[in-house]
């Protein structure tokens, strides 16, 4: 790729970024349960690029055509950036009712892997949307491990509804900590399955814009 056109996609990229983080003032919040996109961020300290070279994805929920769809898109995403992705439900099927609840992340970030990108679904059909929204920017400007953040997520698994909020993040396993965190606004479950591909390209977009991959 050329310089000229290394800068034309940088910029690109920029618009693509600077757009979507627009997006939330200028339409009315029903509309986001038709637009599945991200409605907030976090970024941790540090503006160096982790050198990754091997990310598993793993999608905490007990839906799972909707974890299988997230860590499918993710997988491709990153493999697109010439980094090695893997997908966690071949290598644990069941979080819901695992061999060793205690070993599942020692099992999944076995061979190598370097960085972990999570989705977890949080059931908003009896959650208000502002207290959930304050959670979770309390517990992102937290210092929690991915290792706790796991174990807690997976004894907690929403159960089956219809109405739901995607937190991502992003964490380095060296450090076992969050690097990078986004959440979206309430989407119906179906959405959730049917759209994933924006959702997954909105993360991937500020992942990139914000030099986190």
């Amino acid at each position: 790729m050329t310089s000229r056109r290394r800068t034309a996609a940088a910029i690109g990229l920029a618009l693509f970024a600077l757009a979507g983080a627009a997006l939330p003032a200028l339409l009315a919040p029903a509309a986001w349960a038709e637009v599945p996109v991200l409605a907030d961020r976090w970024s941790g300290p540090g503006s160096v690029r982790p050198p990754f070279k091997k990310l598993l994805v793993v999608g905490i929920t007990r839906n799972a055509p909707a974890r299988r769809r997230y860590e499918d898109l993710f997988v491709s995403q990153i493999r697109g950036r010439e980094l090695q992705g893997i997908t966690s439900y071949p290598i644990v099927p069941d979080l819901e009712h695992p061999a060793d609840r205690d070993k599942v992340l020692e099992t999944l970030l076995a061979g190598g892997v370097d960085g972990v990108i999570t989705a977890r679904l949080v059931s908003l059909d009896d959650r208000d949307e502002k207290e959930w929204a304050e959670a979770w920017r309390r517990e992102v400007e937290a210092v929690v491990p991915i290792r706790a953040y796991v174990q807690d997520s997976l004894n907690s698994l929403p159960p089956e509804g219809s109405l739901y909020g995607v937190e991502f993040a992003l964490w380095g396993v060296d450090s076992g900590q969050r690097l990078w965190a986004g959440r979206s606004h309430p989407v119906k479950i179906k959405k959730i399955r049917k759209d994933a591909n924006l959702l997954v390209q909105d993360v991937m977009t500020q992942l990139i814009f914000e030099n986190r991959l």
